[in-house]
């Protein structure tokens, strides 16, 4: 299981537990996260036999081909600053972060207007058009992925040269799993967070 610690969440616990169950007993169970948390743990201790643990660190951290910057400004300018790195265009392509799919649209609907080739995945939308998104996204016919953290995981896509955290994650593992769709596989990469008197 990828994302294991999401999927031990409860929003995917009794579907696992459902799962689990009608497994056989005599099998290789593999269990992925970036970030260990005690839920994965305790399934390792119930449902595994002699489990083994590898842990690349025990600390969250970022890359160190990622670098990492945060804008200080009043809430009231956070579009302002996006149209603003935006017509920079420094990168090819970029992942957009909000906390709601109501900002996740209303961020795809501005830079649209701006002439910017945005799609959004947010965890309002069906599963087809999640992926048709994704595949405009990784197909290039797209250059902008506005996102909820419904794409903070489990997403490989090696061009992503910048995140945005237009609005910052709500726990530190978030923002470890937001980032890392960029500086993959050694690549260098880059992380804008914006921060305004509200997320202070």
């Amino acid at each position: 299981m990828d994302e294991a610690d999401k999927l031990l969440g409860d929003d995917f616990a009794g579907q696992v537990d459902k799962i689990v169950e009608a497994l056989p007993s005599n099998r290789r169970t593999f269990l992925f996260s970036a970030t260990m948390t005690n839920k994965v743990e305790k399934l390792e201790r119930a449902a595994l036999k002699n489990p083994v643990k590898v842990s690349v660190s025990s600390k969250y951290q970022t890359v160190d081909t990622l670098k990492q910057e945060y804008l200080f400004f009043p809430a009231k300018f956070k579009d302002i600053y996006l149209a603003y790195i935006m017509e920079q265009k420094l990168e090819n392509e970029i992942i957009i972060f909000t906390l709601t799919c109501l900002n996740a649209l209303k961020v795809c609907l501005f830079l649209r207007k701006l002439g910017y080739r945005a799609v959004t995945i947010n965890g309002q939308m069906s599963q087809n058009k999640r992926l048709g998104s994704l595949a405009r996204f990784k197909q290039k016919d797209a250059n902008v992925l506005v996102a909820t953290d419904v794409a903070s995981r489990g997403l490989d896509i090696p061009s992503v040269d910048l995140v945005i955290n237009y609005d910052l994650p709500m726990n530190p593992k978030d923002y470890i799993h937001r980032v890392g769709r960029t500086a993959r596989a050694g690549k260098a990469g880059r992380a804008i967070s914006f921060i305004t008197q509200y997320d202070v």
